[in-house]
C-alpha cells in the first residue's frame, strides 16, 4: 500500500511541480524584463484606478454611509477593470502555448522526449496560468484596501477573483486544445482570438436585450433585470456579484428545473463551475491529440482512397488563367487571402451581417410598436459595432502575418532578389491588405445605407437613419482599417515570428481602440447641445457608429431637440467625418513612408541575426 502511494506521489510530483516544461518556462520567463514591466504595469493600473476612484467618490463624503458607497463604487470599477484585463491578458499569454514550439521547430524534439502527453499538456497550460494567477494574487492587497471604509464584503472580492480566475483557466484550456488539434500557427491564433471576441461581444449584447431578462428577477433603479445569459458570460455574472442587477430567489425559479433554477439563482457559481468543468474536459481531450500531429504525413486508408477516387495529376493543366493586377504583390496579398480560410470567414461574416440587417429592418417594418425607431437604432448600432470589431480583428491578423509568412516560408529571400523596390513591395502589401479588408466594411455601410433609404419614406417624426451617414461611416471605417493594416504591417516587418507579430498587433490595436473609444464616448456624451459630440464622434470608429446610428443620444435621447437642430448636427457630422478620414489618411501615409525608408535596414538586420 505504501509503495503504491509513493509511486502515486512521485507521479503527481513529475506531472506538475517538477514538470520540466513548467520549470523551464516559469524559471526562464520570470527573469525577463518584459514580464517584470508587465506585472508592474498591471498593478500600477489597478492601483491608479482605485486611488482615482477613491479620490473622486470620497472627496465630498461627510458620513459613514457616503464613505461606504464610495468604496463600493471604487470596488466595482476595479473589479470590472481586473476582469477586462484578464480577458485580454489570458489570450495573450496562452495563445502561443504549443505554437511557439512549432515556430522554433522544437515541437517534434519535444515529442521524442520521455515526457508523457499529460506532462506536455499540463506543463504548457500551467506555465501560462502561473503568470495569470500570480497577477491576481498580487492584486489582492489593492482590493482589500476598499474594505476599510465598508460597503465591500470579503465574499464580493473572492467572487470577483474567482470569476477572473475561471475566465483565465478556460481561456488557457481552450488555447491548448485549439493549438494541439488545429494545424498552422497563423490560423490557430486567429481562430482563438476570433472565437473569444465574438463570444464576449455577442453574448453581452444579448444580455442587454430585454427579451433575455428573467421576469422573476427584481429590477434595479434603471429598470434593468438579470439576463438568462448571466451564468454564461463573465461580465454579466460580475454584474450580479457587484449588485448592479439582482438574481431571483431560488424559490421563485425552482419550478424551471434544478439545473436551470440553480443557474438563475446563483449565476456566478454556475459560471465558475461550468468553465472549470469544461477546462478540465478540454485538457483531457488535448492529451489524445499531442502525438497525432506527428503522423500527418503518413498515408492512411482514407488518403489512399481519396487519391484513387479523385486523381490530382491534371489539375494544373485545366486551371483557368488569372488576371493579375498592375502590382502583383498587391494582387497576391488580396487574392490568396480571399481564397484561403480567411476568405471563407470573410464571406461568412458578410452574408451573416446582411441577413441580420435585413431581419432587423423587417422586424421594424412589421412591428413598429415593439421595434420602435429608438430600439431599432440601438440594435443596429450594436450589430454594426460587432461587425466592425470582427472586421478589425480579421484585418489585424491578416496584416500581422503578411511579412512573417514570407520569412517563415523562406520566400523573403526570393522576393528580395527581384527588381522590386522597397516602396513597390510595401505599397503592394498595404494595397492588398486594404483590398482584402474593404468588403468587410461594406456590410455596416450597406446596412446603414439600407436604413437610410427606408428613412426617406415618411413614417414618423424621426427617420431610421440619415441618407448621408452611410458615406460618412464608410470613409471613417475604411481609413480606420487602413491605419490598423499599416500599423500591423510594421509589426509584421519588425518581428521574426508570426506568434510575436500577431500578439503585439492584437494587443496594440485592442489597447488603442479601447483608449480612443473611452475618450471618444466621454466627449460625445458630455456636451449638452450635442453639436460638439456630433463633430468629435467620427474621430473614432465606434463612436462614429454610435452617433451616426443613434443621433438622438447626442441630446440625451430627446428626439424633439434633435429634429430642431437636425441640419446643424448633420453638417457637424459631415465636417467631423471629413476631418477624421483626412487625419487617418495622413497617419497612414506617414507610417507607410517610414516603413519604406527603413525596409532595407530592418531586413538586413534580421538577415544578419
Amino acid at each position: 500500500m505504501s509503495t503504491a502511494l509513493t509511486k502515486l506521489g512521485w507521479s503527481f510530483w513529475r506531472l506538475l511541480p517538477a514538470n520540466p516544461i513548467l520549470v523551464r518556462v516559469v524559471g526562464g520567463a520570470s527573469k525577463r524584463t518584459r514580464h517584470f514591466w508587465l506585472r508592474t504595469g498591471y498593478l500600477a493600473l489597478l492601483l491608479a484606478v482605485v486611488l482615482m476612484s477613491l479620490a473622486v467618490f470620497m472627496s465630498g463624503a461627510s458620513g459613514l454611509n457616503e464613505l461606504a458607497k464610495g468604496a463600493s463604487q471604487t470596488f466595482k470599477y476595479a473589479a470590472t477593470l481586473q476582469l477586462g484585463l484578464m480577458c485580454f491578458l489570458a489570450p495573450v499569454f496562452t495563445a502561443g502555448a504549443i505554437t511557439q514550439e512549432r515556430d522554433a521547430q522544437t515541437y517534434n524534439i519535444l515529442l521524442s522526449t520521455p515526457l508523457t502527453n499529460a506532462q506536455i499538456i499540463l506543463g504548457s497550460l500551467m506555465s501560462r496560468m502561473y503568470f495569470l494567477i500570480m497577477l491576481l494574487v498580487a492584486g489582492l492587497p489593492i482590493f482589500f484596501t476598499t474594505m476599510v471604509y465598508g460597503g465591500v464584503t470579503a465574499s464580493q472580492i473572492v467572487e470577483s477573483f474567482a470569476l477572473a480566475a475561471a475566465t483565465a483557466v478556460i481561456t488557457g484550456a481552450l488555447a491548448i486544445f485549439i493549438s494541439v488539434v488545429r494545424i498552422g500557427t497563423r490560423r490557430t491564433i486567429f481562430s482563438f482570438f476570433m472565437a473569444i471576441a465574438l463570444y464576449l461581444l455577442a453574448v453581452y449584447m444579448l444580455g442587454q436585450w430585454s427579451g433575455t431578462w428573467v421576469e422573476d428577477a427584481p429590477s434595479n433603479i434603471d429598470g434593468q433585470r438579470m439576463s438568462w445569459m448571466a451564468s454564461l458570460h463573465p461580465f454579466l455574472s460580475l454584474d450580479v456579484a457587484l449588485n448592479r442587477v439582482q438574481a431571483p430567489e431560488y424559490s421563485l425559479v425552482a419550478a424551471k428545473g434544478r439545473i436551470a433554477g440553480y443557474a438563475l439563482a446563483y449565476p456566478s457559481a454556475t459560471y465558475i463551475t461550468w468553465t472549470l468543468a469544461l477546462a478540465l474536459l478540454l485538457t483531457l481531450l488535448s492529451m489524445f491529440f499531442v502525438r497525432s500531429g506527428a503522423k500527418q504525413g503518413e498515408p492512411t486508408i482514407f488518403t489512399r482512397l481519396r487519391q484513387n477516387v479523385i486523381p490530382r495529376g491534371g489539375e494544373e493543366r485545366f486551371r483557368k488563367p488569372r488576371h493579375v493586377w498592375s502590382n502583383p504583390v498587391a494582387w497576391r496579398e488580396a487574392k490568396t487571402k480571399a481564397t484561403a480560410a480567411g476568405g471563407v470567414t470573410r464571406w461568412g461574416l458578410i452574408i451573416c451581417g446582411a441577413a441580420v440587417a435585413i431581419t432587423l429592418l423587417i422586424a421594424h417594418l412589421t412591428d413598429s410598436k415593439r421595434m420602435s425607431v429608438a430600439t431599432t437604432q440601438e440594435w443596429l448600432a450594436a450589430v454594426l459595432m460587432i461587425e466592425f470589431a470582427l472586421a478589425l480583428l480579421i484585418a489585424t491578423n491578416t496584416a500581422a502575418t503578411s511579412m512573417t509568412k514570407e520569412k517563415e516560408s523562406k520566400s523573403m529571400e526570393v522576393l528580395l532578389t527581384t527588381p522590386l523596390t522597397s516602396q513597390y513591395i510595401i505599397f503592394g502589401k498595404l494595397r492588398g491588405l486594404v483590398s482584402f479588408a474593404a468588403p468587410l466594411v461594406a456590410v455596416p455601410v450597406g446596412s446603414l445605407l439600407l436604413f437610410g433609404l427606408v428613412g426617406l419614406i415618411p413614417r414618423g417624426k424621426e427617420p431610421l437613419a440619415w441618407i448621408e451617414t452611410s458615406v460618412e461611416l464608410g470613409a471613417v471605417l475604411i481609413m480606420s482599417l487602413a491605419l490598423a493594416c499599416v500599423v500591423c504591417l510594421k509589426f509584421s516587418l519588425t518581428s521574426k515570428t508570426t506568434v510575436k507579430a500577431t500578439m503585439l498587433s492584437i494587443a496594440v490595436i485592442l489597447i488603442a481602440a479601447g483608449i480612443a473609444s473611452a475618450i471618444g464616448f466621454a466627449i460625445v456624451d458630455s456636451p449638452a447641445d450635442g453639436h460638439i459630440g456630433a463633430f468629435f464622434a467620427p474621430f473614432t470608429p465606434f463612436t462614429a457608429i454610435y452617433a451616426l446610428t443613434e443621433p438622438a443620444k447626442l441630446f440625451d435621447g430627446d428626439v424633439n431637440r434633435l429634429l430642431r437642430n437636425g441640419p446643424s448636427v448633420r453638417i457637424a457630422m459631415f465636417i467631423g467625418s471629413a476631418l477624421s478620414a483626412g487625419m487617418y489618411a495622413l497617419i497612414v501615409w506617414s507610417v507607410y513612408r517610414a516603413l519604406v525608408r527603413n525596409f532595407d535596414m530592418i531586413v538586413r538586420k534580421q538577415t544578419a541575426a
